[in-house]
């Protein structure tokens, strides 16, 4: 549903944003953050916790290695796996040209 109201560019753009490292992740308390306390666009409703938890229930984790900025501490915790998110909205299509459940 969400694949006709958005091209998967524009999504993969969109999260994008948010990842510093190019990882395809994104730290998850960040982006629930980001979701609960942006406006809505006039005649939308906003998020829910439970709806945000709901969307992206099957596409967290943890993250493998801490992100290193320059001279600073890996960053830990849980992630939105944002790439995986966008294939299984477009319909398990391909993201970036490679197909779903290839080596990445």
């Amino acid at each position: 549903m969400l694949a006709s109201l958005s091209p998967s560019s524009e999504l993969l753009s969109a999260f994008s944003a948010f990842d510093e490292d190019d990882s395809g992740q994104i730290d998850l308390s960040e982006l629930r953050d980001a979701l609960l306390h942006t406006s809505p666009e006039p005649g939308e409703k906003a998020l829910t916790e439970r709806e945000i938890d709901r969307v992206m229930s099957g596409f967290t984790g943890r993250r493998a290695f801490g992100k290193h900025a320059a001279g600073g501490m890996g960053k830990r915790g849980e992630v939105f796996k944002y790439q995986e998110f966008v294939s299984s909205v477009a319909g398990g299509a391909s993201v970036d040209g490679k197909e779903k459940g290839g080596d990445e």
